[in-house]
């Protein structure tokens, strides 16, 4: 018999979908050391990402005045209230893995500890 993560249609992935609207110059999208986008960006453009289930999130959006719109994790909206606007940088860091992280925040209680 399967464990429930080893069944076919679990999904070990966070999908990670995020919309910005540029106001002029160069964006840079990292998410997790990876970069998504690095140009001049001229229309609103929304990456897609995937990241494995049990890792910390780390998206920064490096720009000259450009904002984020959106920012959704399996389809749940975290922007505007969650990530942090800084001069030149907008960023999300959970230092811990993306559910754990989501019902801290939220409130919605103690999440068990996943077996990695």
């Amino acid at each position: 018999m399967k464990t429930f993560s080893d069944l076919l249609a679990t999904n070990l992935g966070i999908d990670i979908e995020i919309t910005i609207v540029p106001n002029k110059g160069k964006v840079e999208v990292w998410i997790n050391d990876k970069q998504l986008y690095n140009f001049d960006m001229i229309k609103t453009t929304t990456l897609k990402y995937q990241i494995p289930i049990l890792q910390p999130i780390n998206i920064q959006v490096y720009h000259s005045g450009a904002y984020v719109k959106s920012l959704k994790f399996d389809d749940w909206e975290a922007r505007p209230q969650y990530g942090e606007e800084r001069p030149g940088i907008w960023q999300l860091i959970t230092q811990i893995p993306f559910y754990q992280w989501k019902h801290f925040v939220t409130g919605q209680g103690w999440l068990l500890q996943p077996n990695q």
